[in-house]
Protein backbone atom coordinates (compact mmCIF):
# COMPACT_ATOMS: atom_id res chain seq x y z
CA UNK A 1 0.00 0.00 0.00
CA UNK A 2 2.82 2.40 0.94
CA UNK A 3 4.61 1.42 -2.24
CA UNK A 4 1.59 2.40 -4.37
CA UNK A 5 1.29 5.83 -2.80
CA UNK A 6 4.98 6.43 -3.40
CA UNK A 7 4.61 5.54 -7.06
CA UNK A 8 1.67 7.93 -7.53
CA UNK A 9 3.57 10.74 -5.85
CA UNK A 10 6.58 10.23 -8.08
CA UNK A 11 4.46 10.27 -11.20
CA UNK A 12 2.76 13.48 -10.16
CA UNK A 13 6.05 15.17 -9.42
CA UNK A 14 7.42 14.19 -12.80
CA UNK A 15 4.39 15.61 -14.59
CA UNK A 16 4.67 18.93 -12.77
CA UNK A 17 8.39 19.15 -13.65
CA UNK A 18 7.78 18.60 -17.34
CA UNK A 19 4.97 21.17 -17.48
CA UNK A 20 7.14 23.77 -15.79
CA UNK A 21 10.01 23.25 -18.25
CA UNK A 22 7.70 23.59 -21.31
CA UNK A 23 6.23 26.87 -20.05
CA UNK A 24 9.67 28.31 -19.47
CA UNK A 25 10.79 27.32 -22.95
CA UNK A 26 7.80 29.03 -24.57
CA UNK A 27 8.37 32.22 -22.57
CA UNK A 28 12.09 32.47 -23.29
CA UNK A 29 11.96 31.54 -27.04
CA UNK A 30 12.22 34.62 -29.35
CA UNK A 31 9.25 35.48 -31.66
CA UNK A 32 9.41 34.47 -35.35
CA UNK A 33 10.20 37.36 -37.76
CA UNK A 34 7.11 38.83 -39.70
CA UNK A 35 7.36 39.89 -43.38
CA UNK A 36 6.82 43.64 -43.98
CA UNK A 37 3.48 44.68 -45.60
CA UNK A 38 3.65 47.06 -48.61
CA UNK A 39 1.80 50.32 -48.17
CA UNK A 40 -1.56 50.70 -50.00
CA UNK A 41 -1.31 53.07 -52.96
CA UNK A 42 -4.25 55.47 -53.58
CA UNK A 43 -6.41 54.60 -56.63
CA UNK A 44 -6.46 57.33 -59.29
CA UNK A 45 -9.48 57.32 -61.71
CA UNK A 46 -8.84 57.82 -65.42
CA UNK A 47 -10.28 61.10 -66.74
CA UNK A 48 -12.20 59.18 -69.47
CA UNK A 49 -13.78 56.74 -67.04
CA UNK A 50 -17.31 57.49 -65.94
CA UNK A 51 -19.17 55.98 -63.09
CA UNK A 52 -22.44 54.23 -64.01
CA UNK A 53 -25.55 56.16 -63.12
CA UNK A 54 -28.90 54.86 -62.01
CA UNK A 55 -31.76 55.13 -64.55
CA UNK A 56 -34.15 58.00 -64.03
CA UNK A 57 -37.87 57.30 -63.73
CA UNK A 58 -40.12 60.13 -64.88
CA UNK A 59 -42.95 61.01 -62.61
CA UNK A 60 -46.40 60.52 -64.19
CA UNK A 61 -47.81 63.66 -65.82
CA UNK A 62 -51.36 64.64 -65.14
CA UNK A 63 -53.60 63.50 -67.95
CA UNK A 64 -51.23 60.78 -69.20
CA UNK A 65 -52.50 57.22 -69.44
CA UNK A 66 -50.82 54.07 -68.20
CA UNK A 67 -51.00 50.77 -70.04
CA UNK A 68 -54.06 48.73 -69.30
CA UNK A 69 -54.23 45.17 -70.64
CA UNK A 70 -56.75 45.01 -73.54
CA UNK A 71 -57.25 48.79 -73.61
CA UNK A 72 -55.67 49.31 -77.03
CA UNK A 73 -57.80 46.52 -78.50
CA UNK A 74 -60.94 47.99 -76.98
CA UNK A 75 -60.06 51.45 -78.31
CA UNK A 76 -59.48 50.06 -81.81
CA UNK A 77 -62.73 48.11 -81.66
CA UNK A 78 -64.61 51.20 -80.50
CA UNK A 79 -63.00 53.32 -83.22
CA UNK A 80 -63.92 50.75 -85.90
CA UNK A 81 -67.51 50.65 -84.62
CA UNK A 82 -67.72 54.45 -84.70
CA UNK A 83 -66.32 54.55 -88.24
CA UNK A 84 -68.80 51.92 -89.41
CA UNK A 85 -71.68 53.78 -87.75
CA UNK A 86 -70.63 57.02 -89.45
CA UNK A 87 -70.44 55.23 -92.82
CA UNK A 88 -73.88 53.66 -92.37
CA UNK A 89 -75.30 57.06 -91.42
CA UNK A 90 -73.86 58.61 -94.58
CA UNK A 91 -75.31 55.79 -96.69
CA UNK A 92 -78.70 56.17 -95.02
CA UNK A 93 -78.67 59.93 -95.59
CA UNK A 94 -77.64 59.49 -99.23
CA UNK A 95 -80.37 56.88 -99.74
CA UNK A 96 -83.00 59.16 -98.20
CA UNK A 97 -81.86 62.08 -100.35
CA UNK A 98 -82.01 59.88 -103.46
CA UNK A 99 -85.48 58.64 -102.59
CA UNK A 100 -86.65 62.21 -101.93
CA UNK A 101 -85.31 63.27 -105.31
CA UNK A 102 -86.91 60.31 -107.05
CA UNK A 103 -90.22 61.00 -105.35
CA UNK A 104 -90.14 64.67 -106.29
CA UNK A 105 -90.80 66.34 -109.63
CA UNK A 106 -87.14 66.25 -110.62
CA UNK A 107 -86.99 62.45 -110.39
CA UNK A 108 -90.25 62.09 -112.36
CA UNK A 109 -88.88 63.74 -115.52
CA UNK A 110 -87.89 61.02 -117.98
CA UNK A 111 -88.68 62.88 -121.18
CA UNK A 112 -85.64 61.35 -122.88
CA UNK A 113 -86.76 57.77 -122.24
CA UNK A 114 -89.37 56.55 -124.73
CA UNK A 115 -91.07 53.25 -125.40
CA UNK A 116 -89.22 53.15 -128.73
CA UNK A 117 -85.91 53.33 -126.84
CA UNK A 118 -86.95 50.45 -124.60
CA UNK A 119 -88.05 48.33 -127.55
CA UNK A 120 -84.62 48.81 -129.15
CA UNK A 121 -82.83 48.03 -125.86
CA UNK A 122 -84.92 44.89 -125.43
CA UNK A 123 -84.10 43.76 -128.98
CA UNK A 124 -80.39 44.22 -128.27
CA UNK A 125 -80.73 42.16 -125.08
CA UNK A 126 -79.78 45.06 -122.79
CA UNK A 127 -82.93 44.79 -120.70
CA UNK A 128 -85.39 42.04 -119.80
CA UNK A 129 -87.44 42.28 -116.61
CA UNK A 130 -87.50 45.20 -114.19
CA UNK A 131 -86.18 43.37 -111.12
CA UNK A 132 -82.86 42.77 -112.91
CA UNK A 133 -82.36 46.54 -112.91
CA UNK A 134 -82.45 46.83 -109.12
CA UNK A 135 -79.91 45.69 -106.54
CA UNK A 136 -80.53 43.50 -103.47
CA UNK A 137 -83.82 42.22 -104.89
CA UNK A 138 -85.49 45.46 -103.76
CA UNK A 139 -88.30 45.02 -106.32
CA UNK A 140 -89.66 41.88 -104.67
CA UNK A 141 -89.11 43.22 -101.13
CA UNK A 142 -90.99 46.51 -101.63
CA UNK A 143 -94.53 46.78 -100.35
CA UNK A 144 -97.09 46.82 -103.16
CA UNK A 145 -99.68 48.58 -100.98
CA UNK A 146 -97.53 51.67 -100.26
CA UNK A 147 -98.22 54.25 -102.99
CA UNK A 148 -95.20 56.43 -102.08
CA UNK A 149 -92.83 53.45 -102.10
CA UNK A 150 -94.22 52.26 -105.43
CA UNK A 151 -93.64 55.71 -106.88
CA UNK A 152 -90.04 55.61 -105.70
CA UNK A 153 -89.67 52.09 -107.09
CA UNK A 154 -90.99 53.13 -110.51
CA UNK A 155 -88.70 56.14 -110.65
CA UNK A 156 -85.71 53.98 -109.69
CA UNK A 157 -86.55 51.60 -112.53
CA UNK A 158 -86.88 54.44 -115.02
CA UNK A 159 -83.64 56.00 -113.78
CA UNK A 160 -81.80 52.72 -114.41
CA UNK A 161 -83.39 52.39 -117.84
CA UNK A 162 -82.36 55.93 -118.70
CA UNK A 163 -78.76 55.17 -117.68
CA UNK A 164 -78.75 52.04 -119.84
CA UNK A 165 -80.09 54.05 -122.75
CA UNK A 166 -77.31 56.63 -122.37
CA UNK A 167 -74.64 53.94 -122.24
CA UNK A 168 -76.09 52.15 -125.28
CA UNK A 169 -77.06 55.22 -127.30
CA UNK A 170 -74.39 54.55 -129.94
CA UNK A 171 -75.87 51.11 -130.62
CA UNK A 172 -79.53 52.13 -130.72
CA UNK A 173 -81.22 52.30 -134.08
CA UNK A 174 -83.02 55.50 -135.00
CA UNK A 175 -86.63 55.57 -133.82
CA UNK A 176 -89.12 54.82 -136.54
CA UNK A 177 -91.63 57.64 -136.91
CA UNK A 178 -95.22 56.53 -136.86
CA UNK A 179 -94.37 52.92 -136.01
CA UNK A 180 -97.48 51.12 -134.79
CA UNK A 181 -97.47 48.81 -131.77
CA UNK A 182 -97.05 45.11 -132.42
CA UNK A 183 -100.22 43.15 -133.19
CA UNK A 184 -98.84 40.18 -131.23
CA UNK A 185 -99.10 39.74 -127.46
CA UNK A 186 -98.33 41.36 -125.22
CA UNK A 187 -100.35 44.29 -126.52
CA UNK A 188 -102.93 46.91 -125.61
CA UNK A 189 -106.44 45.92 -126.72
CA UNK A 190 -108.27 48.98 -125.44
CA UNK A 191 -107.25 52.29 -123.85
CA UNK A 192 -109.94 54.93 -123.43
CA UNK A 193 -109.81 57.99 -121.15
CA UNK A 194 -112.87 60.27 -120.91
CA UNK A 195 -114.19 58.97 -124.26
CA UNK A 196 -110.81 59.64 -125.93
CA UNK A 197 -109.19 56.72 -127.71
CA UNK A 198 -105.62 56.84 -126.43
CA UNK A 199 -104.67 53.61 -128.20
CA UNK A 200 -105.19 55.21 -131.62
CA UNK A 201 -102.60 57.84 -130.67
CA UNK A 202 -99.96 55.32 -129.54
CA UNK A 203 -97.03 54.96 -131.93
CA UNK A 204 -95.02 52.44 -129.85
CA UNK A 205 -95.58 50.23 -126.82
CA UNK A 206 -93.10 48.32 -124.65
CA UNK A 207 -93.86 45.48 -122.20
CA UNK A 208 -91.11 44.23 -119.91
CA UNK A 209 -90.73 40.53 -119.23
CA UNK A 210 -92.97 39.46 -116.38
CA UNK A 211 -91.64 38.70 -112.92
CA UNK A 212 -92.29 35.36 -111.25
CA UNK A 213 -95.37 36.86 -109.54
CA UNK A 214 -96.67 38.40 -112.79
CA UNK A 215 -95.50 42.00 -112.22
CA UNK A 216 -94.41 44.01 -115.29
CA UNK A 217 -93.78 47.49 -116.69
CA UNK A 218 -95.83 48.95 -119.55
CA UNK A 219 -94.53 51.98 -121.46
CA UNK A 220 -96.18 53.72 -124.41
CA UNK A 221 -95.42 56.63 -126.75
CA UNK A 222 -98.36 58.72 -127.92
CA UNK A 223 -98.82 61.76 -130.16
CA UNK A 224 -101.60 64.04 -128.99
CA UNK A 225 -103.02 67.10 -130.72
CA UNK A 226 -103.53 69.84 -128.12
CA UNK A 227 -104.46 73.42 -129.09
CA UNK A 228 -103.48 72.67 -132.69
CA UNK A 229 -100.03 71.53 -131.57
CA UNK A 230 -98.64 68.01 -131.55
CA UNK A 231 -97.51 66.97 -128.07
CA UNK A 232 -95.29 63.94 -127.54
CA UNK A 233 -96.21 61.93 -124.46
CA UNK A 234 -94.73 58.81 -122.89
CA UNK A 235 -96.64 57.01 -120.14
CA UNK A 236 -95.10 54.52 -117.73
CA UNK A 237 -97.33 52.08 -115.83
CA UNK A 238 -95.85 49.73 -113.21
CA UNK A 239 -98.15 46.75 -112.61
CA UNK A 240 -97.03 45.24 -109.30
CA UNK A 241 -98.74 42.05 -108.16
CA UNK A 242 -100.29 42.44 -104.70
CA UNK A 243 -102.08 39.12 -104.22
CA UNK A 244 -105.15 37.27 -105.44
CA UNK A 245 -108.87 37.79 -105.01
CA UNK A 246 -111.62 35.49 -106.30
CA UNK A 247 -109.03 33.56 -108.33
CA UNK A 248 -107.85 36.80 -109.94
CA UNK A 249 -104.35 38.27 -109.70
CA UNK A 250 -104.59 41.80 -108.31
CA UNK A 251 -102.16 44.52 -109.37
CA UNK A 252 -101.32 47.84 -107.78
CA UNK A 253 -100.75 50.22 -110.71
CA UNK A 254 -98.35 53.16 -110.37
CA UNK A 255 -98.34 55.69 -113.25
CA UNK A 256 -96.10 58.53 -114.33
CA UNK A 257 -95.98 60.65 -117.50
CA UNK A 258 -93.49 62.72 -119.46
CA UNK A 259 -94.57 65.36 -122.01
CA UNK A 260 -92.74 67.47 -124.55
CA UNK A 261 -94.99 70.30 -123.40
CA UNK A 262 -96.87 70.45 -120.12
CA UNK A 263 -100.57 70.40 -120.95
CA UNK A 264 -103.88 68.95 -119.76
CA UNK A 265 -104.35 65.90 -121.99
CA UNK A 266 -106.42 62.74 -121.38
CA UNK A 267 -103.18 60.87 -120.58
CA UNK A 268 -102.16 63.49 -118.01
CA UNK A 269 -105.53 63.10 -116.28
CA UNK A 270 -105.19 59.31 -116.29
CA UNK A 271 -101.62 59.34 -114.90
CA UNK A 272 -102.60 61.81 -112.17
CA UNK A 273 -104.95 59.27 -110.59
CA UNK A 274 -104.08 57.71 -107.24
CA UNK A 275 -104.46 54.13 -105.96
CA UNK A 276 -105.20 52.47 -109.28
CA UNK A 277 -105.73 48.71 -109.29
CA UNK A 278 -106.09 46.12 -112.03
CA UNK A 279 -106.99 42.44 -112.17
CA UNK A 280 -105.91 39.55 -114.36
CA UNK A 281 -107.84 36.53 -115.53
CA UNK A 282 -105.82 34.24 -117.76
CA UNK A 283 -103.91 36.44 -120.20
CA UNK A 284 -106.21 39.49 -119.89
CA UNK A 285 -105.49 42.40 -117.54
CA UNK A 286 -108.31 44.88 -116.92
CA UNK A 287 -108.14 48.32 -115.33
CA UNK A 288 -111.23 50.45 -114.69
CA UNK A 289 -110.81 53.98 -113.34
CA UNK A 290 -113.40 56.40 -112.01
CA UNK A 291 -111.72 59.08 -109.93
CA UNK A 292 -111.98 62.88 -109.66
CA UNK A 293 -114.05 63.14 -112.82
CA UNK A 294 -111.69 60.93 -114.84
CA UNK A 295 -112.96 57.72 -116.44
CA UNK A 296 -110.49 55.21 -117.77
CA UNK A 297 -110.70 51.80 -119.37
CA UNK A 298 -107.55 49.80 -120.11
CA UNK A 299 -107.48 46.22 -121.40
CA UNK A 300 -104.23 44.33 -122.00
CA UNK A 301 -103.36 40.99 -123.52
CA UNK A 302 -100.14 39.88 -121.81
CA UNK A 303 -99.89 36.57 -123.63
CA UNK A 304 -99.70 33.12 -122.11
CA UNK A 305 -100.01 32.90 -118.33
CA UNK A 306 -96.78 32.03 -116.50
Amino acid sequence: MATCKRAVLLATSAALFLATNNLSAQTVAPASPTAPVAPVQPVTLSPSATMPSMPKISAPVAGSSFYTPGKNFLNQEKSAAQTQAATEEKKSTASKNLESALLGEQGADFSGLTAQDLVQLAKSGSITNVSSLLQNNSFNRSSSSDAAQNKILLNKILTELDEIKKSQSANLAAATTGCKPSALPPKILRFIVNANDVLSKCVQVYFSDRESDGSFLLTGDARTLFDNENVSETFYLLFKASGTQNSKTIYTVTPTLSQSKSCDTPLSKFCAAQKMTASRVGNLVTLHLLQDGTMGDLLLDIGSAQ
